[in-house]
């Protein structure tokens, strides 16, 4: 997820340096019992750190641990991560374990994406739906009465841990929904294909499951009585997503979607970012098709690299087999581990195969990440290795959208 790094204070060498030292410990640890010890330290500043509102001595630590020492960053950015989704919270003398979730959304359309306010009647349906096939049995949830776009999800560590201890406080306290003001919301970008999230809190007594597949037969973690669970992790997604479309389909009028089974914040969101390059390759060519009345067969697909420091992504063109105008263009980031000893032109070119496209060209130039000066939209390579922007034929009687 990117952060917004805006500079509110100056950012502390001495709690840099300290965050670093206890994210290179927590690395380097040799057992279970010091990882805890590195573990709860760690917390602890991090804690520190998004109570104060401000994200700088965090950002700089990370900076600091990716030349350094990345298993240090990875550990850190795990670290932050648990500090912002998760808690535990004492309410009326009893303690709780928080979580907040996502819902992930995949979908597309040639009409507009809904976001924004969501209907108590259809966050009264998902409820229903969450409770029977996802989580597990007593736990208090809460939903944002919201359907987020990527761009209205909060932006920053510690924006992200506010909306995350409103979600656990509502939850703890038994609300069912939590209300989102849709005048702070920021607009939508339009894109042919995108991503929308359904946000919520966890709460349960300290150590109980959660979700469905942590709990056995009886409804207790596995293992407590018995060790053959209920339902198989498989089971339960195919189950959620199954009745979930359905309470959802309201919103999605005039839309191809598909639910992502929810998961912890930053869980969710890593997992739709990587199913949604694939799923817009297939829904780009499933558009160029019906618009142009051709089958993919009749389409090329141009792959080429772009790179800022290193390779950040690749960019996918679609023209005409027997043209070479750009007709559109789809962005394939790299996400996670991934880095130019991956194999994503593998990935790419297999989901094209699936998509129909067998004519494929691949440019090994080391192209820079451009844009369009007008309009700031990605610009595509061209089969002759040219950056272009990328243009729907006139008599295609189309809106113009510009794709992920």
């Amino acid at each position: 997820m990117k952060k917004l790094r805006v500079p509110h204070r100056i950012k502390s060498p001495r709690v840099v340096q300290e965050l670093s030292r206890l994210a290179a410990g927590l690395a380097a640890s040799g057992s279970r019992i010091e990882d805890a010890f590195w573990e709860n330290r760690l917390a602890v500043k991090i804690a520190a750190q998004l109570r104060t509102g401000d994200d700088q001595n965090l950002e700089a630590a990370l900076d600091q641990l990716y030349d350094a020492d990345p298993a240090g960053y990875s550990e850190f950015i795990y670290a932050i991560e648990a500090a912002i989704e998760c808690s535990i919270l004492t309410h009326e003398d009893r303690r709780y374990d928080v979580l907040m979730f996502a819902v992930p959304v995949l979908t597309w359309s040639r009409f507009s994406i809904p976001s924004g306010p969501v209907t108590e009647a259809v966050l009264a349906k998902l409820r229903v739906q969450l409770q029977t096939h996802v989580l597990a049995a007593n736990v208090q949830f809460v939903l944002a009465d919201c359907l987020f776009s990527p761009d209205q999800l909060p932006r920053g560590y510690h924006l992200t841990h506010e909306l995350a201890s409103k979600l656990w406080a509502a939850a703890v306290a038994g609300e069912r929904d939590l209300h989102m003001n849709p005048r702070q919301l920021a607009e939508t970008g339009r894109f042919l294909s995108d991503t929308r999230y359904l946000l919520g809190g966890i709460a349960v007594p300290q150590g109980k499951p959660m979700f469905r597949w942590q709990a056995d037969g009886t409804g207790e973690p596995r293992g407590s009585s018995s060790p053959v669970p209920k339902f198989s992790k498989e089971e339960i997604v195919q189950a959620w997503q199954t009745h979930g479309v359905e309470a959802l389909r309201p919103l999605f009028q005039g839309c191809a979607f598909e639910l992502l089974i929810p998961d912890g914040f930053f869980s969710a969101w890593r997992m739709a970012d990587r199913l949604a390059r694939p799923y817009s390759m297939h829904a780009t060519v499933d558009f160029l098709q019906t618009t142009l009345n051709i089958p993919a067969s009749r389409l090329r697909a141009v792959v080429a690299p772009f790179y800022d420091q290193w390779l950040e992504e690749y960019r996918i063109s679609f023209t005409l087999k027997e043209r070479d105008d750009v007709l559109y263009g789809i962005v394939w980031t790299l996400v996670g581990d991934e880095d130019e000893n991956s194999d994503i032109v593998g990935q790419i070119e297999a989901t094209l195969r699936e998509c129909g496209i067998t004519h494929t060209t691949l440019l090994e130039n080391r192209f820079l990440l451009d844009y369009c000066e007008e309009c700031g939209a990605p610009l595509f390579p061209s089969p002759e290795g040219e950056v272009v922007h990328a243009e729907f034929p006139e008599e295609g009687e189309v809106t113009p959208v510009h794709l992920h």
